[in-house]
Formats: C-alpha cells, structure tokens, sequence
C-alpha cells in the first residue's frame, strides 16, 4: 500500500463523518442527499471520496451490509482521503489515523476541527496489515481509531509503530487500547474518590452455570450486555437468577460483559448520566441527561420535551467548573494519569457515597454542537469551548513538532 502522498493537497475528497451526520441529526432525506451528491458527478464513474461518503450516507440509514461492503470495495483502492471543506491555506495539517467500520468506529474529528487553521488527511488502516513507513504529510498525528475488539491488533501494530514517527501524537495508540469496558475498570480499580465497577467479561456457558448456582452464586443486581455493543442495546438490568435465564434465552450472544449495577439515584429520585470529556486532563461538561430509570441515554431522557430538565442541565454547565468539576477534581486527574489520554470522553454520574461513578471512557462517542439553538441555547458557547479546547491543544502541539 502507497501511503505516502506527500505534494498532494486534497486526496479523494469526501464530505466527511460530521457534515453528513449533521444532515441526518436535522431530518435531512438523506436518500435524496445521495441521489444530489451523485447527480454532481454526472455520468463518470464515483470518485474515490465521493464512493466513501456514500457508504456513509447507508450507514446512517441503517443499511450497514451494503454500507460495509461500499466501504471495504472503496478502501480496497485508496487509502488516504481529505475533506472537501479543507482550506487552501490551512496552517496545520492533521492526519487522522482511522479504520473501516460502522460510525462508531473512529472518533468523529471533523466535529471538533471544524476551523480554517486544520487541513484533516485521513488515512485509512486494516488490521493484519503493515503499518506504512512513508505516512502523508502531516504536523500533527490523531490517533482516530476507537477501541473496538477487532481493532486490538491494529491499535497494537500501531502503538509499535509510533515509537518511531518524529511528529507529535494526540491520542497514542497504546493508551487507546485501554479504553474497553473492562480495561477502564481495571485501570481505575482502587483509585481515591472514582467509583468503576469491576467488569468481568464471560462466556455464555459461564454465565448460564453461575445463574443456576443459586447459593453460590452472583450478587444481584447485575448489569448484563454481550460484547462490544453500545446505546444499551441488549443491556438489561438482572435482578434475580430466573431474569438472568429469560435474558440467555433472547439473547444469542455467546460473550458477555457482567458488572455490578450501583444505584446513583439522586435525592428527587432522578438519575443524571454526564457525558464529559477531557482535554488535557480539564474537564468540560457536554451534556447531562435526567431520566427517572437508570438506562440513560440523551435520546430517551426526555430533554427535548422537558424545559425543567433543560433548565437543570443548563445550571450544570453554569456552575460546572466551580461545582461538578471542582468536587471531583483530583478523580479527573486521576483518570487523566491512568488512561494517559489527551483527548478522552466519560459518561459518569455521582454515586449515593459522592464518589464519581464511571461508566464507560473512550474516544469514539460523538462529541457535536447539533442541539437546536432554540431549545438549548446555552450549548453552543459551551460546545465552542470545548472545540476552542482542542483546537488549542492540537496548536500547541504543532508549535513543539520535532523534525
């Protein structure tokens, strides 16, 4: 494979992740997108970066064979892309390490590098592959592949192959490998002030025995989900031995992540779930959902119809830096020691004993400014210091490149 591209300003043009799923997020049609985007190339065969946006485009309309296998065809040609969005004159150019997969398999840059100063080139990587010695053009290195099982060797592969590249790295592949379920919790197990429940990742035939040792077995409630799923998809909350054989059942899962369930109902009775990130090391708010059942995600807790519930989160992010953030400082710094991320996202909450209860951390949550001004008019100066944030820290970096 011919990685080195250096001379070439916009290799296969593309869209990109962030412009296309902001369509989507507004309501876009986004087979009527598809249908304009190629109209724009006429009758001439697709373009490699526009042939890339189209994967996408069926990704996000949830055709995900057809969108996989676009993909995989398009990367079997060409593997350094560039947005179309890119300036002329961009002061830093940003190379973004990224692989094939489904939306949640690289960290979302363009959200966070929407600024002229940046020219983003990705570059595409399969596992089982050499890594390139000749990489495109770059100041700075993004680490843009989230953890994922299949993405192990590759992270591996790569974290070997950073020793040897001169230019700075933000996110360095070896600590990205411990952004699993489990390795979170192992890597903050003990940790002052941070509460990670112990995650025991086990076989179906395990899980199905210790149900059946009642005596002996799992301290219930559990928290329950096969591996490598996200969103809550079949993650169920197993109060008693026969909920965990009816959840064997429905499931055909034959590995699973089990952890113990901690109740982090506040006083009112609501739970809240923070979405935080860390750049650097400082903490800054994204979001907060209230919901009154312990399964929260943004989409279902209602925040959209409850002005209460906006209000709440909006005095969250007023007082954030001198409240949530002053209270659990030394846990944040801690995290930021472990993990060694520059750039790392959490969904925590408070536990009932004022520890901060860590749910999940990596780096491939979308972090976005897509929130309608009208209802959340207090997100936009918020998410733009966020951006600042890294923006800013990608800067720094390039002034201190080594040759």
């Amino acid at each position: 494979m011919q990685a080195h591209v250096a001379g070439i300003d916009n290799p296969n043009p593309m869209i990109g992740s962030a412009r296309l799923i902001r369509a989507a997020f507004e309501g876009a049609d986004m087979a009527a997108l598809a249908a304009e985007i190629l109209a724009e190339g006429g009758d001439s065969a697709l373009d490699a970066g526009t042939a890339l946006d189209m994967a996408t485009i069926l990704l996000l309309k949830h055709r995900f064979t057809e969108g996989l296998a676009l993909q995989s065809e398009v990367l079997d040609g060409q593997r350094v892309f560039s947005l179309r969005s890119n300036p002329d004159q961009a002061r830093i150019r940003v190379l973004v390490l990224v692989t094939a997969g489904d939306l949640m398999a690289n960290t979302p840059i363009d959200f966070l590098l929407n600024d002229g100063d940046f020219g983003l080139t990705y570059l595409y990587l399969r596992p089982g592959e050499p890594i390139p010695h000749d990489l495109p053009a770059h100041d700075v290195i993004v680490t843009g592949i989230a953890y994922a099982r299949t993405a192990e060797p590759l992270l591996e592969a790569l974290a070997a192959a950073a020793d040897q590249w001169t230019r700075p790295i933000v996110n360095h592949p070896r600590h990205v490998l411990k952004t699993s379920r489990h390795g979170i919790a192992d890597a903050l197990r003990g940790a002052d002030g941070i509460l990670a429940p112990e995650v025991v990742r086990v076989s179906r035939s395990i899980l199905s025995a210790a149900a059946s040792r009642r005596a002996e077995g799992p301290t219930y409630p559990l928290l329950v989900r096969p591996l490598d799923t996200h969103a809550g998809n079949d993650l169920q909350k197993i109060d008693r031995a026969e909920d965990l054989h009816l959840y064997l059942a429905q499931t055909e899962a034959e590995a699973f992540y089990v952890t113990q369930f901690c109740d982090y109902r506040g006083p009112d009775g609501l739970y809240r779930k923070l979405r935080i990130v860390l750049i650097d090391g400082v903490p800054y708010l994204c979001h907060m959902a209230i919901r009154d059942h312990w399964m929260i995600h943004y989409l279902n807790a209602g925040m959209l119809e409850d002005p209460v519930k906006r209000q709440v989160e909006a005095a969250a992010m007023a007082t954030f830096d001198t409240d949530f953030a002053e209270r659990h400082r030394a846990a944040f710094a801690e995290i930021h020691r472990r993990i060694g991320l520059d750039y790392l996202i959490i969904d925590c909450a408070e536990s009932a004993d004022g520890r901060l209860l860590v749910f999940e951390a990596d780096t491939g949550m979308v972090v976005h400014d897509m929130d309608s001004a009208e209802l959340f008019p207090y997100k936009a100066p918020q998410m733009r210091r966020v951006f600042a944030a890294f923006q800013d820290a990608l800067r720094g970096r390039a002034r201190g490149r080594t040759a």
